[in-house]
């Protein structure tokens, strides 16, 4: 079955239905849910990063959001993301513990692949009290410190260290491991997280 999305115009207007190839194909703004996973640690923070499968058409293999995906046209916004979660993390959480963190437009290009999202960003407070059973999508799940990605993003550092929570190995990251992000993404996701956890 075709997945449909609601596209929009640079207004933020929806324009029409289209088949999500389509899309992106032709560059057209869409709705996504992105779930960033958080952990506090003897006062530090941890983002959770998931490894994208080797079979992904789009960025295989290469660390990205904790759990993300797209609104189907029609869809209820909040279900669609507890849905990702669910089969891309296993964990069937509730609304109320996914926090509303803002609204991004980012656009992502790899050839002919063009990705204009309008991002619907969220925050999960993870505990090791949850355990992981991830879909065929994702491959391993690397908590790595927000300091420490906060520097990779600056250039202030070329490699930082992440562990598996599904393995509990260490593993040694750069640049080219994350899913391309803008900048701007990724800075608002570190100045977001760290009002949020300020206010817990």
């Amino acid at each position: 079955m075709k997945e449909m999305l609601t596209v929009f115009n640079n207004e933020g207007e929806p324009t029409g239905i289209k088949d999500r190839d389509e899309v992106h194909r032709d560059g057209e703004w869409h709705e996504t849910f992105h779930c960033w996973f958080f952990e506090q640690k003897d006062k530090k923070i941890y983002l959770l990063f998931q490894q994208r499968s080797s079979e992904k058409k789009d960025f295989p293999d290469l660390f990205d959001i904790t759990a993300a995906g797209h609104i189907e046209a029609q869809e209820n916004l909040m279900k669609a993301g507890l849905r990702e979660i669910k089969e891309e993390l296993g964990l069937e959480l509730k609304a109320e513990q996914v926090k509303k963190g803002g609204v991004f437009k980012e656009v992502l290009k790899e050839g002919t692949f063009i990705d204009k999202e309008i991002c619907h960003v969220h925050f999960h407070r993870y505990t090791s009290a949850l355990d992981f059973d991830i879909g065929n999508e994702v491959q391993d799940i690397v908590r790595v410190p927000l300091e420490q990605f906060s520097y990779l993003v600056t250039g202030e550092c070329r490699r930082i260290s992440g562990v598996s929570l599904l393995s509990e190995h260490s593993i040694d990251l750069v640049k080219k491991d994350f899913v391309p992000h803008e900048v701007g993404y990724e800075r608002f996701i570190i100045q977001s997280i760290c009002e949020y956890v300020e206010k817990l």
